[in-house]
């Protein structure tokens, strides 16, 4: 494989580039210590909703981010996609942001996956770009840091401890590799996690993902979740989890 790994100086510095499109001091962006990161407005709202929350004003227009008033955390929305939430991490951690917790979702390509469960992913194999950009590794998986101590808490909520397959090319999910994969012992599929612990793990920083399946594969067949009653039923849990063990 092509090696794109480079330990030579970046030119653009994410703390540069916020202070530019948000014509804010550094002093003004400064954030706590913990970011969730969604990438629906709904599961953000889900978060702020029926407490109290302040949107970070200092970061709007460029970021939303919302205040999580009485915690050391904030709520950021992301669009879809490794690069995006990449630099979103970049560009938190630039302003104190050291702990992040991502609220995905994935298919399940386990033969045991079940709409509306929820994934502690402990590792990703890396079919992604940007791990490839921030790890002089050639390694097949890349591993949370911070699983170990997130495990018994999600393992006590209920959730599967699982490895991931991240893959930027969402039509490429093969059948092949569907079946190869969940027999390597691979549950589920997206397309943020590897990018998410490979820039933590380069930076020195805590990453952790929880996934609601929200589709799976089975049979060679892919059945659609979205919108039914399992889904939300998913959704519901991974909020009360978020609101309660994360949000602090």
């Amino acid at each position: 494989m092509k090696r794109f790994f480079d330990d030579s100086q970046p030119l653009l510095d994410p703390r540069t580039i916020v202070r530019v499109f948000t014509k804010k001091e550094s002093r003004e962006l400064q954030l706590p210590r913990r970011a969730i990161i969604t990438f629906q407005n709904a599961d953000a709202r889900r978060l702020t909703d029926g407490r109290e929350s302040s949107v970070v004003e200092a970061w709007t227009p460029f970021r939303t981010l919302y205040r999580l008033s009485g915690t050391e955390t904030v709520v950021a929305r992301s669009f879809i996609g490794g690069p995006n939430v990449a630099a979103l991490v970049e560009e938190l951690s630039a302003f104190g942001v050291e702990e992040f917790v991502l609220w995905g979702y994935c298919g399940g390509i386990a033969e045991d996956s079940a709409i509306g469960e929820i994934y502690l992913a402990r590792s990703a194999m890396r079919e992604d770009g940007i791990s490839y950009h921030y790890l002089d590794s050639e390694d097949d998986y890349v591993l949370s840091d911070w699983a170990d101590d997130w495990t018994p808490v999600g393992i006590a909520a209920g959730f599967r401890v699982a490895d991931i397959w991240s893959i930027d090319a969402i039509y490429r999910e093969t059948e092949k590799k569907i079946r190869a994969y969940a027999q390597r012992g691979i549950a589920g599929v997206e397309m943020e996690v590897a990018s998410l612990y490979a820039v933590c793990k380069a930076k020195g920083l805590k990453g952790i993902a929880f996934l609601v399946v929200s589709d799976v594969f089975t049979a060679g067949k892919w059945v659609n979740g979205f919108h039914g009653k399992l889904l939300r039923e998913g959704v519901k849990r991974m909020a009360r989890f978020m609101g309660e063990e994360v949000s602090r």
